[in-house]
């Protein structure tokens, strides 16, 4: 026999059940106002994410997962939620005719026996009707969420695994670590595979019973990694019945999909190439045509027009390719600090650690300075004098000259950069240079 507290909870629950498309209306709304905010955040916060994904190395693949769960959730909560509002407006609109009109009266239609069987067969009752828009409202309500809560889980499967392999590059020797990575990343794919299909296909995997005793620690490991306690009562109370089941099929099917129509887009010019920084104008070299919120790409100048003795050129430090180039480069020179997150709150007892620091710049700039050769048509700069700069665009780091183009006649140049980069002549690794980018200017 139940409990009165349990049979309180049921009432209680019933009562709330409904009601409850006041509640989801109530909701969709503030959430869809919400979403379209945070759209525009994310949006307005893209420039520091990359910049973050550039400057902390292997750290960027958790701060890269980040943005894209996030991105996706919020396109995921808008799409869905204003089909829930259609919906529920139909809803709406169809109990608003049924105080009217109240059921469908088919003999006052005069339809032919063909077609008059046809109708009542697949249209049926009116308030069944009104059921079933009940019921679909509310289960797309909670396959919204139920959709976010599954791309978190993608989310931190991803990170879980990038993080297993920061963990052993840095734990195991060099001479294997390739190896264990390889056996790492094969087996996490493989059991988040398993993981993945198990919940795509409703439980299949949980109902093998040979395969259940392996499968169980997985299922229990990647259930705290990906969080799924959060959702896991959601989802089985979903797919217990027949129409649940159907929208289960089409839980991971949805978020493939939705993926995928953001990454469409129209292509018509097929003979205009995809990379034009060679032999064309982009607008990111130039910092009065950089448009909002975009990063400096390599490098830029103030604007494609010169009309002073002197043009501004700005390199931009890219860590993820740059520092193992300037490591290979300058193998005494050590940074003295390391990739990662740090505080800002930091106890200095040594009294030689500022001389350290005037030291490194001096040796780090010298050591970045050899990476680069510019040139201007046929005149080479032989040693541009370069420094540490922190552009005003988006705090984008790297270096900064002053060319001096007097001598240049009135018309077009083309400022020509060349870098070092990494290459295997003769079974070695080694250092050459190569075009890295060039920039056309306008003499006045």
């Amino acid at each position: 026999m139940a409990s009165p507290k349990k049979n309180k909870l049921s009432q209680w629950l019933d009562k709330i059940q409904q009601d409850s498309w006041q509640l989801e209306l109530i909701v969709t709304g503030f959430s869809i106002f919400l979403v379209l905010n945070a759209l525009e955040a994310v949006s307005a916060m893209r420039h520091t994410n990359n910049l973050l994904i550039a400057g902390v190395g292997q750290m960027g693949t958790f701060l890269s997962y980040g943005w894209g769960v996030l991105t996706i959730s919020c396109l995921v909560i808008l799409i869905n939620l204003i089909l829930h509002v259609i919906l529920r407006g139909l809803w709406i609109s169809a109990v608003g005719l049924r105080s009217v009109s109240g059921e469908i009266d088919f003999e006052q239609l005069r339809l032919t026996p063909k077609f008059g069987q046809f109708l009542q067969k697949k249209i049926g009752n009116f308030d069944t009707y009104i059921e079933k828009l009940e019921n679909l409202c509310s289960l797309v309500f909670a396959f919204t969420f139920l959709n976010v809560f599954v791309i978190i889980s993608v989310g931190l499967w991803l990170s879980f695994m990038a993080l297993v392999i920061i963990l052993l590059v840095n734990i195991i020797p060099s001479g294997i670590v390739e190896i264990v990575n390889l056996v790492a990343v094969v087996f996490l794919l493989f059991s988040g595979g398993v993981y993945m299909l198990d919940f795509a296909t409703l439980g299949w995997i949980k109902r093998l019973k040979r395969f259940s005793k392996i499968y169980y620690p997985v299922y229990r490991l990647y259930g705290m990694v990906t969080l799924s306690a959060l959702y896991r009562p959601m989802y089985y109370n979903l797919i217990d019945n027949k129409l649940g089941r159907r929208v289960g099929w089409f839980l991971v099917p949805y978020i493939i999909l939705i993926a995928w129509l953001l990454s469409l887009q129209v292509d018509s010019h097929v003979w205009f190439p995809d990379d034009i920084e060679k032999y064309g104008l982009m607008k990111t070299q130039y910092d009065d045509l950089l448009p909002e919120k975009t990063l400096i790409r390599n490098a830029s100048i103030p604007s494609k027009y010169v009309n002073k003795g002197y043009v501004e050129l700005f390199i931009r430090y890219l860590p993820q390719r740059d520092d193992k180039i300037l490591k290979q480069k300058c193998p005494d020179v050590n940074p003295p600090k390391s990739v990662g997150i740090h505080s800002d709150i930091v106890i200095d007892i040594n009294s030689d650690s500022k001389a350290a620091q005037r030291d490194f710049s001096a040796e780090s700039l010298a050591c970045f300075s050899s990476l680069y050769k510019i040139s201007i048509g046929d005149s080479i700069f032989r040693q541009p004098h370069l420094r540490f700069y922190k552009h005003p665009n988006a705090g984008e780091m790297g270096l900064h000259t002053i060319l001096d183009v007097q001598y240049l006649p009135r018309g077009e140049h083309q400022i020509i950069i060349t870098k070092l980069g990494r290459d295997t002549v003769k079974g070695s690794d080694a250092l050459i240079f190569r075009d890295f980018t060039s920039i056309p200017f306008w003499k006045e």
